[in-house]
């Protein structure tokens, strides 16, 4: 009889575990393991893309019930820090172990029992873990402390500044955004040249279309924060909070005085105005009628009968735009949720699918490497020969047997030849790992976007919803309209596979490659366009 065993994968969107491998990677190795070792996968996977420097993620738990009630008792994992990275969880896996609940948790390269040794090394693994993300920590802020000391503010540059794109992280400093500069600066001029800051905020966004370090419309609390950091006078506090001020390196916006005449024209010292609610999906959608935003707002509503008391939450336009009519129709949050969470249900593809086409991925990669390889070395003969050409006309021209006229015009177009092959044979090296990376990012986004923005922050709706669209609209018939990137739409449309791409490319070429290796053979006839139910060729 079978072991049954639960699988438990984990990728975190930090940066730390950016070499870890991706759910589907880590699935396709520990199906492989299970395999050869005869083990019962209990489906569905458990799948999470959270970090496990913190208690609390919904899966990992989800699991550990599940494990209690549904008595299973073996997890199959990629590495222990998959399972923890922090001492409460880990604790919680060697309490179920005390337990009775856990017997094993089964990793490529060892098996952790239920015995006191095991449970020492356990702990021993997921500490050293656990060490690598606090040390981390200490050298990360020993090395923002030092920034500071040296005059650079070790954060994101604010508004009308940017840190510099051509030096390594760690090492980047801050100069002037020559696009915003002048419009943050005209922020503190109109205030100070006697104008109320909310009317300076009304210009700033509606006709000067000021817009944040991402490109978003300036919302007012992003404005007057802006308007009351010493950042712009040249002083910035770090950590926050902490009382330690530095004196800036980079140029000063305004003067101190300038700062000073601001805040008192603010009031109370430039205290920032508070906002009551802060809703996830503010700030993404304009209205397809009058082109406003998508605002939204809160209600408590009672009811009689029942004496319930129920609190609502609703989208709709902030009809700003007073020379055109809007009839727009607000939506509740749930509808908003709903619309959403179907199109990124379209979005997600199948997992079977994904470790499918990783495998095509490297196998395209390897068949274009070779061809690739060919190319570099004719850009490169080529090369050698303009270079060739080069110095035989010098030849000519010193010989006498050439005017200095032609002589130039020969040795401008030969030279701009050899640029042009330069650039060809530096770039060669990157496009193929660039559209690899991309197609592997796309799946693995596409894997986890659902679950990333029904569980996620704030900001992570807004990451989904910005990195799949192009266009994000609300129609007056209270739907959304959501133009996705094309990477996406493709996905979204994989219905229909089948009939858009059944002319696509030549199908003796995934035949050549299929021949050579039959884990590339589809389960699903629709992912190879122009192949029949028997994997070959249409006819």
């Amino acid at each position: 009889m079978k072991n049954k065993v639960f699988v438990y994968c984990r990728k975190s969107q930090e940066s730390e575990e950016r070499q870890a491998l991706s759910i589907p990677s880590q699935i396709e190795e520990l199906e492989k393991l299970a395999k050869r070792d005869g083990l019962e996968l209990i489906k569905p996977y458990y799948q999470e893309s959270q970090s496990a420097k913190k208690p609390g993620r919904p899966i990992f738990n989800q699991m550990l019930k599940d494990m209690e009630s549904l008595k299973v008792k073996s997890v199959l994992v990629w590495n222990p820090d998959r399972l923890s990275r922090n001492s409460v969880d880990s604790g919680q896996i060697i309490y179920m172990m005390d337990q009775g609940f856990l017997n094993e948790v089964i990793t490529p390269s060892q098996v952790i029992s239920n015995t006191p040794n095991d449970k020492f090394l356990f702990s021993i693994l997921c500490g050293q873990a656990k060490l690598e993300n606090d040390n981390r920590g200490i050298n990360a802020k020993r090395g923002m402390t030092t920034k500071a000391n040296m005059g650079w503010y070790p954060a994101p540059a604010p508004l009308g500044y940017k840190n510099t794109s051509d030096r390594k992280k760690g090492f980047k400093i801050i100069e002037v955004d020559e696009e915003k500069f002048p419009l943050v600066r005209r922020l503190f001029n109109e205030i100070i040249s006697g104008k109320q800051p909310s009317e300076v905020y009304k210009e700033a966004s509606e006709i000067w279309k000021l817009t944040s370090q991402k490109g978003t419309i300036l919302s007012k609390s992003s404005f007057y924060y802006l308007i009351t950091k010493p950042f712009y006078f040249g002083e910035y506090e770090w950590p926050k909070k902490s009382g330690n001020w530095y004196k800036s390196s980079h140029k000063p916006m305004i003067t101190q005085e300038e700062f000073n005449i601001v805040q008192r024209a603010l009031g109370k010292m430039g205290k920032p105005i508070a906002r009551k609610h802060t809703f996830d999906l503010t700030g993404l959608f304009r209205c397809t009628e009058c082109g406003s935003a998508m605002t939204a707002t809160q209600k408590t509503k009672y009811y009689k009968g029942t004496g319930r008391t129920a609190t609502y939450v609703y989208y709709y336009c902030t009809r700003k735009n007073r020379n055109m009519k809007c009839h727009s129709k607000p939506l509740t949050e749930l509808d908003v949720a709903k619309q959403i969470d179907d199109l990124l249900l379209k979005i997600r593809p199948d997992e079977e699918f994904v470790i499918w086409a990783r495998k095509w991925l490297i196998a395209m990669h390897i068949n274009e490497s070779s061809f690739q390889e060919e190319t570099l070395k004719s850009q490169q003969r080529a090369l050698e020969a303009v270079e060739n050409k080069l110095n035989k006309l010098l030849d000519v021209f010193l010989n006498e047997s050439i005017d200095e006229v032609s002589y130039k015009d020969k040795k401008t177009k030969l030279e701009e030849e050899k640029r042009k092959l330069k650039d060809r044979i530096s770039n060669s090296g990157n496009e193929m790992d660039g559209w690899r990376n991309r197609v592997e990012n796309t799946l693995d986004f596409a894997l986890a976007c659902q679950h990333k923005f029904n569980v996620g922050t704030r900001a992570d709706k807004h990451e989904v919803l910005m990195r799949i669209g192009e266009n994000l609209l609300l129609k007056p018939n209270k739907l959304l309209d959501i133009r996705l990137k094309p990477e996406y739409g493709v996905l979204a449309n994989k219905q229909n596979w089948e009939v858009k791409y059944s002319d696509w490319l030549e199908p003796q070429k995934y035949t050549e490659i299929m021949d050579k290796n039959d884990d590339l053979r589809p389960a699903n006839p629709s992912w190879l366009p122009r192949v029949d139910s028997d994997h070959g060729p249409s006819r």
